[in-house]
């Protein structure tokens, strides 16, 4: 099941079967657009928490700046997990200096194929417990 939270020039964010995934439309991400984009996510959310998939194929560049914001205990507010879908050299730069030199506080790896990256994801999806409403996290 698919559901639209916000669509904008910048991004979008759908939840489908239990996973948020955003689709970057910017080419160039830096600290202020980074802030705009998590405080959407942080307000549409409501203080839920999911595994995120996140479509980088159309940016082109980033900054240090705001590679380790994402990457931070702030960054990762709302997030279990973190696949990043690329598809060319530069999307992978772009995704390798994320996990190696800003070193993600959350577990995010990089993923070519969507399926791959949506089963990697499913391991991290919260269930609630039915009889204590405490929720379950499945790793």
């Amino acid at each position: 099941m698919k559901t639209l939270l916000f669509d904008n020039d910048e991004i979008t964010f759908d939840v489908i079967n239990g996973i948020l995934v955003s689709a970057w439309k910017s080419k160039f991400i830096d600290i202020s657009l980074v802030r705009k984009v998590k405080k959407y996510q942080l307000e549409i959310l409501g203080g839920k928490s999911y595994p995120m998939l996140a479509d980088i194929k159309s940016v082109r560049d980033t900054t240090k700046e705001a590679r380790n914001f994402l990457a931070s205990k702030e960054g990762c507010v709302g997030l279990i997990a973190i696949a990043i879908l690329i598809n060319s050299p530069v999307s992978k730069m772009i995704a390798t200096f994320f996990i190696k030199a800003s070193h993600p506080v959350i577990p995010t790896k990089m993923f070519t194929d969507e399926i791959e990256a949506k089963k990697w994801l499913m391991g991290y999806i919260v269930k609630e417990d039915k009889k204590s409403k405490s929720p379950l996290y499945f790793v």
